[in-house]
């Protein structure tokens, strides 16, 4: 982009020359062919391309004496595409008459209508509008003409440029109606600028210029005005150039004040910018930055004051290099508070972040779009971010996030990633290589309460939910997987996701921040969502998860075991299509016939998917359908138990993990259940086999008679 304006500034000022050179020798000689051919003569000795003025050239002497030369075209390098690289429909060149009386040449105003410029690069990285290679052709001598100018002859010995500008350079320029098309083969960019006008004006080369300008960048509009130094202080490239912008471009609006060092040559900048970007705009939130920028074309830092998305301040520094192979990008952000409830459509976004709690957010498909692994590889980069309070959502908070990030050559490695969250401390490891598609999390918690992860985990009532004591909390995760495709990566996941509560006193009642999901539905069912006179005593709870061929699945791995009442459940969500089938158990956990019904009354069958899930409660028909019962154990239910008699089932659900000895094995009177239990569901299971076994015989005796056999 750099470039690109570096040269929209040399055809401008080129332009320029076009115009006073013959402007001059017209208002002194009249002799309008004999001086176009000395025009083209001169710009092609100059730049070695043809300058052709094809139409007609005329000019008026009155008290605004004025030039007016229609269809002027610049040539372009052999190898271009566009045969021209300048195209000027017409040309209106008006001189101030008072200096004229002087024999000085002053432009008053120049009028530019229809200019047409192409710019391009070819694939070899030449450009067109490099003339250093081309050899000047000389077919004519043109006149010498004496012009006078606010500069000093010191000045323009030392800036050869400048002495040439000095008696042409027009207070008031004005471009209608043009385009620049910019075609770069070899980074296969491309770029489209309308013009719909700019207006320019300076008293003199040694006046401050002023603009304005309403054009269409490939388009997406751009409007604004700008102030910028001198022309002589431009040119002279020896001091800072100063300019101020406002201007509204794609949507955003932005304020820059600074300077420019070498603007022409190697220039480096030093501004402070205010940008304000609305809803919306790039997919983004409402974000306003105020920031010091300074650098050059290859190495930038910014200087980040402000940083406001949505009411979340940020602070810190951001530098880019770009002169190497890679661009590289290093951040360091801090923030004393971010509040991802701001992040909704109540706020003013564009996007809704997503509920983590709430609801459960299904998606009915995962689809095959590929991860943009090759972003990844298009750009190093380092991040460390400091959130003092980190607001997850009403009620969850979490504080002193440290994240620290290395992108380098397509491997993005997060470590660390922590937090204090519930009280304690979470440790996260994340690695990502695009190289082999591959990714893995590890995450590990101490010292966590479950009533400081959520206040609606706090009693604050008689009827809400809450935990009274205890509410030790462990969480493992350890997951991996591969895949070119989001679809792949879900079904080659793999490892295990735990938590762990420890004991605790649990006060039932509403989870009012769960309503609508289909954990409330599941509660509502088994009843443990009311108010109830008796605390539960918990004596573990479990929440084990297994990924593996496209699946989560719960092993007898969602536990809740308390004295007055243990729930288990086994099951599976697909990750695919978010299809769930899951058992719910609950029971009293004592293996007495008392307890049958409660137990068969409260039976949960879950289907569906997690947006919509079907819940079937097989209540007073589940005694008719029970085909085995043993005197003093368990009751079946088809060829399933109704209830699971583990006298230890934190234990059960924790086999196979890392926390594999967290709890005791059930032993004495527990482990003699659970014998009773296995021993009790293996004959069932048999004497079903039997019973359908002499079905089938009933059956093939009667087909058989009715043959006649």
């Amino acid at each position: 982009m750099g470039r690109f304006l570096k040269v929209a500034g040399i055809i401008f000022f080129g332009l320029v020359i076009l115009i006073g050179i013959p402007g001059y020798y017209f208002i002194h000689s009249f002799d309008l062919n004999k001086y176009k051919s000395y025009a083209a003569d001169l710009v092609e000795k100059e730049l070695g391309r043809k300058l052709s003025i094809n139409g007609d050239a005329s000019i008026g002497i009155s008290l605004v004496p004025t030039i007016i030369i229609n269809d002027v075209e610049l040539a372009n390098a052999e190898w271009a595409s566009n045969p021209q690289m300048i195209k000027v429909k017409s040309l209106d060149v008006k001189f101030a008459l008072a200096p004229l009386f002087k024999k000085q040449i002053v432009i008053d105003k120049v009028l530019l209508n229809g200019p047409e410029v192409f710019l391009e690069v070819s694939a070899d990285g030449k450009a067109n509008w490099d003339f250093s290679k081309n050899e000047p052709v000389v077919k004519g001598k043109v006149k010498n003409v004496p012009v006078t100018s606010s500069v000093s002859a010191a000045d323009k010995k030392a800036i050869p440029a400048a002495a040439a500008l000095a008696g042409f350079a027009a207070k008031n320029v004005s471009i209608d109606n043009g385009v620049v098309q910019y075609n770069d083969l070899q980074a296969k960019q491309n770029i489209n600028l309308i013009i719909n006008n700019i207006r320019m004006s300076a008293e003199s080369m040694d006046s401050d210029l002023t603009a304005e300008f309403n054009v269409v960048y490939n388009n997406d509009k751009v409007t604004g005005n700008v102030i910028l130094g001198s022309l002589n202080s431009l040119l002279s490239g020896k001091e800072a150039y100063p300019f101020s912008l406002s201007a509204t471009a794609f949507n955003v609006d932005a304020e820059l004040a600074g300077n420019v060092v070498d603007i022409l040559g190697n220039p480096s900048f030093a501004f402070n910018a205010n940008i304000y970007n609305p809803a919306g705009n790039f997919g983004a939130p409402e974000t306003t930055l105020k920031t010091t920028i300074e650098g050059s074309l290859v190495k930038v830092k910014a200087d980040i004051q402000t940083l406001n998305i949505v009411n979340n301040l940020i602070t810190g520094t951001v530098s880019a290099d770009l002169s190497g192979n890679i661009p590289s990008i290093a951040a360091n952000l801090k923030s004393d508070k971010i509040n991802l409830a701001n992040f909704s459509q109540n706020s003013n976004f564009a996007f809704e972040f997503p509920s983590l709690i709430s609801e459960a957010q299904a998606v009915t498909m995962v689809p095959e779009t590929a991860i943009p692994y090759s972003v990844m590889k298009t750009l190093n980069a380092k991040l460390n971010l400091n959130v003092k309070e980190l607001v997850i959502e009403p009620g969850m908070t979490a504080q002193n996030l440290v994240v620290g990030a290395v992108l380098q050559n397509g491997i993005l490695a997060v470590n660390p990633l922590k937090l204090n969250f519930g009280g304690g401390d979470i440790n996260a490891d994340l690695k990502v290589n695009a190289n082999t598609q591959t990714m893995s999390l590890k995450a590990d918690s101490k010292n966590m309460l479950l009533q400081n992860l959520h206040k609606e985990f706090v009693v604050e009532g008689k009827n809400d939910f809450g935990i009274v004591s205890g509410g030790n909390v462990d969480l493992h995760i350890d997951i991996s997987g591969s895949g070119a495709t989001y679809r792949q990566l879900s079904e080659a996941l793999k490892g295990q996701v735990i938590a762990i509560v420890g004991e605790s006193k649990v006060n039932p009642g509403t989870l009012k921040f769960l309503e609508g999901n289909f954990i409330t539905q599941i509660l509502n069912a088994l009843k443990l969502n009311q108010s109830k006179s008796q605390e539960i005593d918990l004596k573990c709870g479990v929440v084990r998860t297994d990924l593996g061929g496209g699946k989560a699945v719960f092993p007898n791995g969602i536990v809740l075991n308390a004295a007055q009442l243990t729930i288990v459940s086994d099951g599976n969500v697909n990750l695919v299509n978010d299809k769930i089938d899951f058992s719910i158990r609950p029971f009293s956990g004592k293996l007495v016939d008392t307890n049958i019904t409660q137990a068969l009354s409260s039976f949960v069958k879950i289907k569906g998917t997690l947006e919509k899930p079907s819940i079937a409660i097989d209540d007073k028909q589940a005694i008719k359908t029970i085909v085995g019962v043993a005197t003093a154990g368990p009751v079946f239910l088809g060829t399933q138990l109704a209830f699971d008699a583990d006298g230890s089932p934190c234990y059960t659900a924790l086999q196979g993990t890392p926390y594999a000895s967290r709890f005791p094995k059930p032993t004495g009177v527990q482990a003699a259940g659970q014998d009773v239990y296995k021993d009790t569901s293996a004959a069932v299971n048999q004497g079903i086999k039997d019973l359908k076994k002499t079905g089938q015989d009933i059956i093939d005796i009667f087909r058989n008679k009715k043959k006649g056999n």
